[in-house]
């Protein structure tokens, strides 16, 4: 920056003949923007190496989640040592401005230990991997996937759009649905009229059929024949392992190629109803 300095007084001073006070206000004033340009590509850069490094090593959703968080940290110190380079030109003395800064960061950390909490949570949320962004977790009965997230707080989006920001201090247990296979648990009833072994019969088939048509399944769905006696139907479940996040999707894709596969076949699927004895009169 000297260099630059230089350069712009001889121009401004010899070339043009301006005033000392108008050459150093130019000169301070185009330093400036420099410092200011040079804050915004280093971010830039930083960002960019940062992001194709984790996303190198750690792959997708942990990069992402680490290079978000490593950014954010390293942006924060670029532009504090463009501050305090501007603050230099401008002829402040720095090491005030540091010490100033230090024992007000001491008083933020007493008064805002909530603050301290969540930084702290956040913190070893990343160290024990606990979840990523994109990641599907529940918390507090909020299920959905990981937004935004930094030491502070966590963003979750659910399916339906609704956003739900926790400060990370405040989450004490949490369901990470993105890490193991799943289950989709799919119960259905017959009519108390149907012949059982005939439904027996029938049902590997279709395990066959549903194994074969979707991706999401990870091994051969089973069958496990009758759950309960209920009211109006004899229920069953069928159970099927799915990569993970995809069982409520394949649940609902199940029922609908089951209830064309039971009318193919047949088999009656009872609907709610109500038989009512009338007793005899006895006059």
């Amino acid at each position: 920056m000297e260099l630059l300095k230089q350069f712009l007084a001889e121009l401004l001073d010899v070339q043009l003949g301006l005033s000392n006070l108008l050459v150093t206000f130019i000169t301070t004033l185009v330093v400036i923007a420099v410092w200011l340009i040079v804050g915004f590509v280093a971010v830039k850069l930083v960002k960019k190496f940062v992001s194709t490094y984790f996303v190198r090593i750690k792959g997708e959703r942990r990069g992402k989640t680490l290079s978000d968080l490593a950014s954010s940290g390293l942006k924060v110190l670029i532009w504090f040592i463009v501050v305090l380079a501007i603050f230099d030109e401008l002829g402040f003395e720095i090491t005030p401005i540091l010490a100033s800064a230090g024992i007000l960061g001491l008083a933020i950390g007493f008064g805002a230990q909530s603050l301290v909490k969540d930084v702290v949570s956040g913190f070893f949320i990343i160290i024990d991997n606990a979840y990523n962004i994109g990641e599907t977790i529940e918390v507090s009965g909020f299920r959905g996937k990981v937004a935004y997230m930094n030491l502070r707080v966590t963003h979750i989006e659910n399916f339906a759009g609704s956003l739900f920001i926790i400060n990370n201090g405040q989450i004490n247990a949490l369901i990470n649905w993105s890490r193991r296979n799943t289950t989709a648990i799919v119960d259905f009833g017959v009519d108390y009229t149907t012949n059982l072994a005939k439904v027996s019969e029938i049902m590997p088939p279709f395990m066959e059929q549903l194994n074969e048509q979707y991706e999401e399944i990870v091994e051969l769905p089973s069958f496990l024949g009758v759950t309960a006696l209920a009211d109006s139907s004899i229920n069953m479940r069928i159970i099927a392992k799915t990569s993970s996040g995809n069982h409520f999707a394949i649940e609902r894709k199940i029922r609908q190629d089951l209830v064309n596969y039971l009318n193919k076949h047949k088999v009656s699927i009872p609907f709610p109803q109500l038989v009512v004895h009338h007793p005899k009169n006895t006059n």
